[in-house]
């Protein structure tokens, strides 16, 4: 018992820094470079990122790998994909910690530095570290992720109003060559038209080339407890809702979100269609016979 709690043991300055930690706070508040050494080499404490290190029970949580940052990088700033991971924005992880930092810095240990020019409104304090603000960030992995990912991350702050255009108006204005810039012109184009991932744009040509009227895109819905969301496209008069499960990043958390706002249209008396890429983009025809067919009933 007595040497369990002995490799339980951190420096009091932990407590103040999420339970994170370097060799050196740990040495200053008493603890020898053979004792740092063993609780390393034995497995009691595991690494966060760069310096930080925390007891091996303790989770690497996205706030823990900001305070990390800042212990090993002090005045970097947490950006990119590791600040969307705290903002909880739908960013994959890519397994690595971004930091803006002020000079050229190697990489170490997870953290990964960068050079970007911010605001000083686009950093938050996290604790004893600082990130990129949400708005900051969004924009940044708007113009830096892949694709599939930046339309998918696109589409999920858009239908909870995090982002208008009039936000990637001003981005492109105050940094209209930085990296990025053309990813986050196409985002602004595509959220002025509502058009918000290659799915969405590919059912709105298939209404329009078949004239069918009456349909609206990005609408926000509401039923008896309150708003129920935005839907991708709305027939009103005929309470048809159509949704489209394009190819971009989903998770766990993001489906019962779906499926229980889907239980929530139907309760308040809409009808739901939902198509795939593959339905839209191989089946088209039958997409567009099913649509009909509720239209004319509606």
């Amino acid at each position: 018992m007595v040497e369990r709690r002995a490799q339980e043991w951190i420096p009091p300055v932990a407590a103040a820094q999420a339970g994170v930690f370097t060799v050196a706070q740990a040495q200053d508040a008493g603890m020898t470079t053979a004792q740092a050494r063993h609780r390393r080499e034995s497995g009691a404490w595991r690494r966060v990122a760069g310096d930080g290190f925390t007891l091996t029970s303790t989770a690497a949580t996205p706030w823990r790998q900001v305070q990390a940052a800042a212990l090993t990088w002090p005045g970097g700033v947490v950006a990119l994909s590791s600040a969307a991971r705290l903002h909880r924005l739908p960013v994959p992880d890519d397994g690595t910690v971004h930091v803006v930092v002020c000079r050229r810095t190697r990489s170490r240990h997870l953290l990964v530095s960068h050079r970007l020019d911010l605001d000083p409104q686009d950093v938050v304090r996290v604790g004893i570290g600082l990130v990129t603000s949400r708005r900051r960030t969004i924009l940044d992995c708007l113009g830096r992720l892949p694709e599939r990912d930046s339309q998918g991350l696109l589409a999920w702050v858009a239908t909870r109003d995090l982002l208008s255009t009039d936000d990637l108006a001003e981005a492109l204005r105050r940094r209209p060559r930085s990296w990025g810039s053309p990813a986050r012109r196409a985002a602004m184009d595509d959220l002025a038209r509502g058009t918000l991932s290659g799915a969405e744009r590919r059912l709105h040509t298939i209404l329009r080339r078949a004239g069918l009227t009456g349909w609206e895109f990005n609408q926000r819905v509401w039923d008896a407890d309150g708003l129920i969301g935005r839907v991708d496209v709305l027939f009103a008069a005929a309470r048809l809702v159509i949704e489209v499960d394009g190819y971009a990043f989903h998770d766990i958390g993001r489906f019962q979100a779906d499926r229980s706002r889907q239980n929530r249209l139907v309760a308040a008396g809409f009808t739901v269609l939902r198509f795939t890429w593959a339905d839209l983009a191989d089946r088209p025809a039958a997409v567009l016979a099913q649509i009909r067919l509720l239209v004319a009933d509606g």
